[in-house]
């Protein structure tokens, strides 16, 4: 019916993401674009903004090539188009220590160890890639035992929580396959990487 051109794309999508919304009723619905998506020229970024008004809940459309069938591919392709829906990063003047959204880097000077009068650099680290709750919690605990502070994920546990990018965040990846979405908080939403190896960045 899609290729044949005998169903309303935006009718068809409606239905769907209705079901979805009653059934898991989800805090954000992502759409990939597959093969046949793309031979129908369906125009899913036209149709996600009406549909994410009418239906309450946010869209966010991840164009695959056909091509994308492993799962690291296709965590790539929706993180990427998801770090395009984070939230513009403020900068804070503040240094209290403990504010939440900040990161704490510990230095020493003078080849002081850190037990010894080390000072507290501020500044904001974005961890992307997919982890199981219990696993991200693990290594939350891990990076603080090393005085280095998270201050959000992508993704987040929940859609409303996505961190803010931009100029002054710090990002670093989780998985070695995160080449796209490490290219689009770097180009697009001018974020610094930190290459690190595996399993805490993309270099591993």
């Amino acid at each position: 019916g899609d290729i044949s051109a005998q169903l309303n794309d935006q009718k068809e999508l409606e239905k769907i993401c209705l079901q979805i919304r009653d059934d898991r009723n989800p805090s954000v619905i992502i759409w990939i674009g597959t093969c046949t998506t793309e031979i129908v020229k369906m125009d899913l970024e036209g149709i996600a903004p009406k549909l994410e008004k009418q239906i309450g809940i946010p869209i966010v459309v991840a164009r695959a090539n056909g091509l994308d069938y492993a799962f690291t591919q296709g965590e790539d392709t929706a993180l990427a188009a998801m770090a395009h829906r984070c939230p513009e990063y403020k900068h804070c003047k503040t240094n209290r220590q403990g504010e939440i959204g900040r990161i704490g880097i510990q230095t020493t000077s003078d080849n002081k160890s850190p037990s010894q009068g080390s000072e507290l650099t501020r500044s904001n680290l974005v961890l992307f890639g997919s982890l199981p709750s219990s696993v991200a919690s693990q290594l939350n605990l891990e990076l603080k035992r090393q005085s280095i502070y998270v201050s959000g994920w992508l993704p987040s546990q929940k859609y409303d929580e996505l961190p803010g990018l931009g100029e002054g965040v710090y990002v670093c990846g989780v998985n070695p396959f995160l080449s796209r979405t490490a290219t689009t908080l770097m180009r697009r939403r001018k974020c610094q990487l930190i290459g690190a190896p595996f399993p805490i960045g993309p270099d591993g």
